[in-house]
């Protein structure tokens, strides 16, 4: 099935965007019909690595009703392309040492002002066949996203909140201190583009940094203080990203002489940094009030505890100035092997 003339937004991609914040570095930020109709099928293959997935398949149910034979069929054709592309990935990494990432189609997706324009930026990557099966797939889907999508009411709404909200230079301050925190020089790096999708109320949000794109659910009446956490969060993963070579190398060193249990600790900070820079530090500058160690951070056990254990020692580095380096990281993982007990309320079992 041929795809559908595209449905293009004067804002719905990196041509277009608004400016979330202006420094100490850009971000821009445009809701994604692109990166919104992929992430969506891919919540629906249950091939998504979104920790909401499943209220984006309860929202399929409650608008569309069960599933029919046709739908499970190009669900079927989306899992195999999707397949075949990363079997791609593997390749070219095995030939050149490039990175695999997973969700690289999602960011060609997000990044695209249509489409088309992704269908064709990933022709070459993928065989024929697996290529005309995922046009298929998200051409037969398309009608169905374009009423969830609704001419992009909800991240529209969000950027006309967040583009006059007196409090956009809290979250500037908090990204200034996290940039003398990576000691990367992020003003002259491409700036990150946040791709704005829907999702459900009543139900959490997933974001994901994909590169220098940045995917972003957003629930109706988000205001930036829903989303300040996430937004700095995410930034932690892409100003990771921008660490010199040699400086990543030395950290990765300092963390191979390590014993068995501070090895297994200094992998949580993947993403037990982020989550203290951004539920930690932002949220409770953003939400004094509803901001609590006792609620989930994360939403798998280890991170969470690791995160909340680490988060006096981050918010003390970030305020006094300092770094990322090998001294903080002691500190870090001295904190984290000392960890709290379970927070109150939080289930190790749950997902």
């Amino acid at each position: 099935m041929a795809l559908v003339a595209p449905a293009r937004l004067a804002a719905a991609g990196p041509d277009g965007p608004d400016t979330l914040v202006s420094k100490p570095y850009l971000i821009r930020a445009a809701p994604s019909f692109p990166g919104g109709l992929f992430h969506w099928v891919d919540a629906l293959a249950d091939t998504s690595a979104g920790k909401t997935n499943a209220a984006h398949r309860e929202q399929f149910l409650d608008t569309f009703g069960r599933p029919t034979p046709a739908d499970r069929d190009k669900i079927s054709e989306f899992v195999n392309a999707r397949s075949e592309f990363l079997k791609r990935q593997q390749a070219e990494a095995a030939r050149d040492g490039s990175q695999v990432r997973v969700s690289a189609l999602l960011g060609i997706f997000c990044a695209a002002g249509s489409v088309e324009e992704a269908m064709a930026t990933i022709r070459p990557r993928m065989p024929e066949t697996a290529w005309a099966q995922l046009a298929d797939a998200l051409a037969w889907f398309r009608p169905k996203y374009e009423i969830i999508w609704n001419g992009g009411a909800v991240p529209s709404a969000f950027l006309s909140r967040a583009r006059t909200d007196p409090h956009r230079g809290r979250l500037e301050d908090v990204l200034a201190s996290m940039v003398r925190f990576y000691g990367v020089d992020a003003a002259e790096a491409k700036p990150p583009f946040v791709a704005l999708v829907p999702v459900p109320p009543g139900h959490g949000t997933h974001a994901e940094a994909i590169g220098d794109v940045l995917l972003l659910e957003i629930r109706p009446n988000d205001g930036l203080a829903d989303e300040a956490s996430v937004i700095a969060h995410e930034s932690a993963h892409w100003l990771w990203g921008l660490l010199q070579d040699e400086r990543r190398k030395g950290l990765e060193t300092f963390a191979a002489r390590l014993d068995e249990r501070g090895r297994e600790t200094y992998a949580l900070f993947h993403e037990a940094i982020p989550t203290a820079l951004g539920q930690g530090v932002t949220d409770r500058v953003f939400r004094p009030g509803s901001w609590s160690l006792d609620d989930p951070w994360y939403h798998t056990f280890d991170v969470d505890v690791c995160a909340k254990s680490i988060y006096p020692v981050v918010r003390y580095t970030l305020e006094s100035g300092g770094a990322l380096d090998e001294a903080f990281l002691r500190r870090a993982i001295d904190a984290a092997e000392r960890g709290p007990a379970a927070p109150r309320g939080l289930n190790p079992r749950s997902p």
